[in-house]
């Protein structure tokens, strides 16, 4: 991969900002919707004015604003500062996370330690993103290959608790790969969680981490969830949980307030238990949450419980072709705690992988029209004072065109310039 030389301390950006008002479209991109492709508007850079000549950025080690800076705890943090949600690096500058998710090498056996070539391509891989402005390993990124690197970058830790709780339940309760739900209600489940978050004990002292996701896209969707529980036999202890909660508020059939609030109880008790094991061995690290998708975020309790035991809301955000500001901001609101876009993409169909049968990303025509979306959803993201930061989904091409490179690693180089067009002047932006 040939991105060129990366920029670990400092950038030379042209200073811009946002007209006052709202920025028109000036160009637009080809989106496959309805069986034939269609015209999006984009914003771009001849929606910004440039206010200030050429300056310098001065980045932390670890990627954040220097100019701009809060305590310093030797780790990742979250605060609202004036009217706006940040995270602060370890080195206490302001800190704005756009990540890759899925760096890694797809042949590589995760058991084993990383040899000299993985640490190599380490290396190139950690410079060449660099010099693209990411400063994030988002999901799915190989951390044993990223933490023996002289110059590492921020990477985030998956996992799994519910997901590898479940193969446990099965055992006791075989028929659980039935039901589209969670299980925080089983009385084994809090003891699972300590053991399941001693290995994190690991790399609880590394500044380099940015935090815990403990889950991906659970099923929380709240219509019916009330009579999914109850479905369950009866000597279930989900089953057992709901139906305690209808008996305690006197009704034989849930009504939509039901299942608003126990939908909230599930999140709550899910959340508490994992939050507790983590924070019980890894006190330093930011618990990231589950990142929400689908059905979940049409609903408040989730954002309100979730809110109470993570540091930041993580949200996989698909089918919205703009960011929707007063959404977003009413989610920061609902969790009083700030959101980070955990995945989302567009996928061409100019390489010769599938689009419309695959993939929740945008499908378009070309990489020129990737190009457009992300430097249109950034300009759009940076916007929301609630938002920080962006993780794309993701770094190499895989069943589709998700991917910022090939499968050779070569790069879709229209699309990594835009990339870096955007990334660079992120804080500039903003500020």
């Amino acid at each position: 991969m040939t991105l060129g030389k990366g920029l670990r301390y400092a950038v030379c950006i042209l200073c811009l900002i946002l007209p006052a008002g709202t920025p028109h479209a000036s160009q637009s991109a080809e989106v496959f919707e309805d069986g034939k492709y269609r015209r999006k508007e984009c914003m771009s850079f001849s929606d910004l004015k440039k206010v200030s000549p050429t300056r310098e950025i001065k980045l932390s080690p670890y990627g954040g604003w220097m100019a701009k800076r809060a305590e310093a705890t030797g780790f990742f943090h979250v605060g609202k500062f004036d009217d706006r949600w940040w995270i602060v690096d370890p080195d206490g500058c302001f800190f704005l996370s756009i990540g890759i998710n899925s760096v890694n090498l797809p042949d590589r056996r995760e058991e084993e330690p990383p040899n000299q070539e993985d640490l190599r391509w380490g290396a190139d891989t950690m410079e060449d993103l660099r010099s693209l402005g990411f400063n994030t390993l988002g999901c799915w990124s190989d951390a044993e290959i990223v933490r023996k690197l002289k110059n590492p970058m921020p990477y985030c830790l998956r996992w799994n608790f519910m997901a590898n709780y479940r193969k446990i339940r099965r055992n006791k309760y075989p028929a659980t790969d039935q039901y589209p739900v969670i299980y925080p209600f089983d009385p084994e489940y809090e003891a699972f969680c300590d053991r399941h978050a001693r290995q994190t004990k690991e790399t609880k002292d590394d500044p380099w981490l940015f935090g815990h996701f403990s889950d991906n896209e659970l099923p929380l969707r709240e219509k019916g969830i009330v009579k999914l529980y109850l479905s369950h036999p009866k000597n279930d202890p989900n089953h057992l949980a709901a139906a305690a909660f209808l008996q305690e508020r006197g009704r034989n059939e849930p009504s939509k307030e039901d299942d608003r609030d126990f939908q909230r109880l599930v999140v709550e008790t899910h959340y508490r238990k994992v939050a507790a094991a983590l924070r019980r061995h890894d006190p330093h690290h930011m618990y990231l949450g589950t990142r929400f998708h689908g059905l979940a975020l049409n609903s408040p309790a989730v954002f309100e419980a979730a809110g109470q035991y993570a540091d930041l809301i993580s949200v996989n955000y698909y089918h919205r072709w703009t960011p929707e500001k007063e959404r977003i901001e009413k989610w920061a609101e609902l969790a009083q705690k700030p959101i980070l876009i955990s995945e989302y993409y567009a996928m061409a169909a100019d390489v010769g992988l599938p689009t419309s049968s695959f993939g929740a990303g945008f499908p378009v025509r070309a990489q020129r029209d990737r190009a457009k979306f992300y430097e249109h959803f950034g300009i759009g993201l940076l916007q929301i004072k609630a938002c920080v930061g962006w993780h794309w989904f993701k770094y190499r091409d895989g069943k589709n065109n998700a991917g910022i490179v090939d499968p050779s690693e070569k790069p879709h180089s229209v699309l990594t310039q835009a990339m870096k067009n955007l990334n660079l002047r992120a804080y500039a932006i903003i500020d």
